[in-house]
């Protein structure tokens, strides 16, 4: 058992370090966007002016699917589905605006 176990670390080992850095080290595939205002302006990236993920994405990505999925909403509403998120809910940390994952970086 101690030969098999060695033998299959040995041969990761090997394959590890043959395979080349550049074949794992992919370039993302994701084209690139230009960013979005709430009006659907186009803004740069040293903009102030806050983007807008539907003006962004919402073109070629299922905006509405993608904002009202399960993970996407966690801890907006409790199990009653009454709306829980606050503005006051943590004063020393005021981004975060919910007990779940909702308002949440």
């Amino acid at each position: 058992m101690k030969k098999l176990g060695l033998r299959f670390i040995l041969c990761a080992m090997l394959v590890f370090f043959i395979t080349p850095i550049s074949e794992c080290a992919e370039e993302p595939s994701h084209p690139e966007v230009l960013l979005m205002d709430y009006d659907g302006n186009e803004i740069s990236l040293e903009s102030n002016i806050p983007y807008s993920p539907k003006n962004t994405c919402g073109e070629c990505h299922d905006y509405d699917d993608i904002t009202n999925a399960y993970h996407f909403q966690h801890g907006r509403t409790d199990a009653e589905g009454n709306i829980i998120i606050r503005d006051d809910m943590d004063s020393k940390n005021p981004w975060l605006i919910s007990k779940g994952m909702y308002g949440k970086w």
